[in-house]
């Protein structure tokens, strides 16, 4: 897959060469949505809200709780960079 030879460059790299530079500059640039990728991440969204409303009204409030909502946040995040870059980090 092109994504995983592209990050693992990245992450393997011990200097920036011209394509070293572009990928992290591409990581880090504003990529705007198509409308499926709208419709991607707002299925995604709607799946992990439903998974906090669980844990809000099954799990007893505290630390564990707080971590595992903090974490579905955390997915949400790295799964927006999935759709966002087509898994191509």
């Amino acid at each position: 897959m092109d994504g995983e030879k592209h990050i693992n460059s990245i992450n393997g790299a011990t200097r920036c060469t011209d394509e070293i530079d572009r990928g992290i500059d591409d990581m880090f640039e504003y990529h705007a949505w198509d409308d499926e990728q709208k419709a991607n991440g707002q299925h995604v969204r709607e799946a992990l809200a439903a998974a906090v409303k669980v844990i809000v009204n099954h799990v007893p409030p505290g630390p564990d709780r707080t971590v595992a909502i903090r974490k579905i946040r955390e997915a949400r995040m790295d799964a927006n960079s999935a759709i966002t870059h087509n898994g191509k980090y």
